[in-house]
């Protein structure tokens, strides 16, 4: 299940696909619900703990254009990694905050 997620995520990154999404109104929409809905999907998976730590971060890579899936970034993908930050932010804040927490515990 989480190769098909990936596979399609990635979709969102192929530069024809960008293309056809820029063909027209009803395309550019189209491709612009699919993403944020991907987003507030991987949001929701990380909120609830499903999704690792590592994959939020990767995905936040790639909508950023540092990874090798991505390495353009338009106002769609921008907006998505907005919209995702402000899904998980809080959380994902949280969890660093936790993590360095614990691993200051252990040096004590």
């Amino acid at each position: 299940m989480f190769n098909v997620c990936k596979i399609c995520f990635e979709k969102f990154f192929d530069n024809e696909e960008r293309e056809k999404s820029k063909a027209n109104l009803e395309a550019t929409l189209k491709f612009q619900q699919k993403l944020f809905g991907n987003i507030e999907f991987v949001g929701e998976l990380y909120r609830r703990k499903i999704l690792p730590q590592s994959t939020l971060i990767s995905v936040f890579e790639s909508l950023l254009g540092m990874s090798e899936v991505n390495d353009k970034i338009d106002d769609f993908i921008m907006e998505g990694a907005v919209n995702l930050m402000n899904k998980v932010g809080e959380n994902f804040e949280n969890n660093v905050k936790n993590v360095k927490k614990n691993q200051e515990e252990t040096k004590k």
